[in-house]
Parts: structure tokens; C-alpha cells; sequence
């Protein structure tokens, strides 16, 4: 925590400023997994009084990215395996459900929606910013919770969107080998665009499967 600055912010935004400066901070990895934040030290870097920035930590609690601990403090959450293998078994469930729902619903609009998210993920990727990297991919995966016309797999969705975002960054920054991840959603866009709904859900399959095994030896490595 002592190497991170943060700039004051205008008075009228400083709490969605603050939180989106934590968030930011914690999904590209710059804070880690079980940091304990430090409210005067972080209240007094922002430049904003205590209460606010407990307005703005309520909010990454919320989201599943801080915890309190009862007289210990607020910390960071840490990932674990077990952590990412429910989540990938959830988010497996949900996205299968929501792509036999969004198959008839498919039309020229959608398609040209996944090709933008997926330029949009292509250049994140290239900038090498772990949080615009996961952010892209969260919103390119997250077309077909949009589109499918349940909302509550939508509020899943993003439940667990923080958290899957967090993992990657955990992996983004531990050195183990990765798979191609431009071409993996490359390929995952057409079959997504195709006629072939099984061939879609097997790779759905295999695509969750691959970047699991990715985060479980991110995790392993830290």
C-alpha cells in the first residue's frame, strides 16, 4: 500500500471516484489479494474525509471485492482455488442457459455488437492494462446475458463479473503460460455467430475449462 498514490478528486464525484480508483487498483492487480486497506492512510491520499471513504468501501464490499473483518479491519479479498472453481461452475451453468435463450434471438444487431466487443477486447489486449484487458472481456462475454431476456442471469452475471475480473488479473500478473487470448475469443465470436448451438456450448465448455486451469495455476503460483 505505502507505493501506491492516489490524486485528489473533485468534490462532487469523489466517491464513485474513490471506489473506481480502489476497483481499478485491485482488478489490475496493484493491490493484492489479503492487503489490508488503511483508512487514514488512504483517506488522507484521496483527499477526502473518512466517511466518504467508507461510503466508497461499502461499495467494493458490495461488489464482492473487499471484505470486513470484524476487529481486524477491511482487507482485500483473496482468491482461492476453491473460490474459482464454484465461480466457473456457476458462471458455466448460467452462460449455457443464457446462449440456448439468445440463439433464435440472434440478428444483424447482435452480431455487430460481439464483432465491436470483441475489437474493443482485441485492443485491450494489445495494451497489455490488465484492467481494460478484463473489463473488455467481462463486456464481450457479457453480450449474451444482455440479450438472452432474462434479467435475473443478468444480475448473476454481474455479481460474478468482479470477481472473475480479479482472478484474471491475479493470473495476468503471475507468470504462468497462457492460452493465445485473442484467438481463443476469436474463435469463441464465430461459433457464437454460427448455426451449430452444440457446437457452441462445447466450446463454452472447453473456453471456461482452458481459463480456469489458467487461474487455478495463477492462484497456485502466488
Amino acid at each position: 500500500m505505502s507505493t501506491l498514490e492516489f490524486a485528489a478528486v473533485p468534490a462532487a464525484t469523489r466517491r464513485d471516484h474513490v471506489a473506481g480508483a480502489l476497483r481499478e487498483a485491485i482488478l489490475a492487480g496493484k493491490i493484492a489479494p489479503g492487503t489490508q486497506l488503511v483508512e487514514s492512510r488512504l483517506s488522507s491520499q484521496f483527499g477526502v474525509s473518512r466517511g466518504l471513504l467508507r461510503e466508497a468501501v461499502r461499495e467494493l464490499i458490495e461488489a464482492g471485492l473487499l471484505v470486513n473483518k470484524a476487529y481486524a479491519g477491511t482487507f482485500v479479498v483473496d482468491i482461492d482455488e476453491q473460490t474459482m472453481r464454484e465461480l466457473y461452475e456457476v458462471r458455466g451453468m448460467i452462460e449455457r442457459k443464457a446462449f440456448e435463450r439468445v440463439w433464435p434471438r440472434r440478428d444483424e444487431g447482435f452480431g455487430a455488437e460481439l464483432r465491436a466487443r470483441f475489437d474493443a477486447l482485441a485492443k485491450a489486449a494489445r495494451s497489455r492494462v490488465l484492467s481494460e484487458q478484463s473489463a473488455a472481456e467481462a463486456h464481450f462475454h457479457g453480450l449474451v446475458y444482455e440479450r438472452c431476456g432474462n434479467r435475473l442471469l443478468l444480475d448473476i452475471w454481474r455479481q460474478l463479473t468482479q470477481k472473475i475480473q480479479f482472478g484474471l488479473a491475479i493470473c495476468q500478473v503471475t507468470p504462468v503460460p497462457k492460452p493465445d487470448f485473442i484467438e481463443n475469443h476469436r474463435r469463441f465470436m464465430e461459433l457464437a455467430l454460427g448455426d451449430d448451438l452444440p457446437a457452441m456450448l462445447a466450446e463454452l465448455d472447453a473456453h471456461l475449462e482452458s481459463g480456469l486451469r489458467t487461474l487455478q495455476k495463477g492462484v497456485l503460483k502466488r
